[in-house]
């Protein structure tokens, strides 16, 4: 009786296919994967927003303090006392006070991978909107009333010290909330209040698209100490945005950044305050 069965060159044959339908597959299944990720980024990030809008709700339309705990500098960054706190009994996903970590809604897939559980993915832009340094507590330092137009632009102004009133943004539809980065980001202002302060105080993670060189490259870089992953999310070429009105996008991270603030890959275009002061000047 005769045996059907393949040859040696038939099964190399089909190996040679299947090795080059799997080359060709697996791209399209990583890019797959990272456009997930970036949906499910885009909607942690809108639902951080419109549980702020709730917040203020109960709050008299005013924003949520960046921490509760101003009169404290041991406590100021702990987690029960910070923003996302505040937040997220609207939401009640992802934030453990008893461990400090950030997980759920708080974590942003695009780099929570990369960071500690207790390193914040989402930043607040706290100078315009949850009160300026530790000026909002009951005696505040001194320092909060001898800011200088020439030193702090439109941050110089009392109104600041305290979070901003819904009322009181020029335009929410262009105001920086909430975006990839560091627990808490500085606006363009920040480079000239503190020109050699280091750069990851500026806030701005760029998880999008982290195919640049990381390395930061002017002056006043030369305080960072900032490495490895750190480093890359600083340098990445895009971000996501949570504006006032809750609408989200992925903006370019060099239009966040000042004038100035270079990376081998782009440079920072940010020649005013738009979109980070309640109100600025085009």
């Amino acid at each position: 009786m005769r045996r059907n069965s393949f040859t040696l060159i038939e099964l190399l044959v089909v190996i040679a296919i299947i090795a080059i339908l799997a080359a060709i597959l697996f791209p399209v299944f990583a890019q797959a994967k990272v456009a997930a990720k970036k949906t499910q980024s885009l909607s942690n990030l809108k639902n951080i927003g419109t549980a702020t809008q709730i917040y203020m709700g109960d709050y008299d339309d005013i924003w949520p303090l960046w921490t509760k705990s101003m009169a404290n500098s041991a406590t100021l960054f702990n987690l029960e006392h910070m923003y996302p706190s505040l937040i997220n009994p609207y939401i009640k996903n992802g934030v453990n006070t008893t461990t400090g970590e950030l997980n759920g809604i708080w974590a942003s897939p695009m780099s929570k991978a990369m960071l500690s559980n207790i390193s914040n993915t989402w930043a607040y832009n706290y100078w315009a909107l949850g009160g300026f340094s530790t000026c909002s507590q009951a005696v505040p330092p001194a320092s909060c009333t001898t800011r200088t137009l020439a030193v702090y632009g439109e941050f110089a102004d009392g109104g600041y010290n305290q979070p901003a009133s819904a009322t009181g943004i020029q335009d929410v539809s262009q105001m920086i909330a909430f975006h990839d980065g560091a627990q808490l980001s500085r606006p363009p202002q920040y480079r000239i209040a503190f020109p050699n302060a280091d750069p990851r105080n500026i806030g701005v993670y760029g998880p999008y698209d982290m195919s640049g060189t990381a390395q930061l490259l002017n002056e006043a870089n030369t305080a960072s100490t900032a490495t490895g992953n750190i480093l890359r999310l600083l340098t990445g070429k895009k971000t996501a945005v949570s504006y006032a009105d809750t609408h989200v996008k992925v903006v370019t991270s060099s239009t966040l950044y000042p004038v100035g603030y270079k990376t081998p890959s782009w440079e920072g275009s940010a020649a005013t305050n738009k979109g980070w002061a309640r109100t600025w000047v085009e």
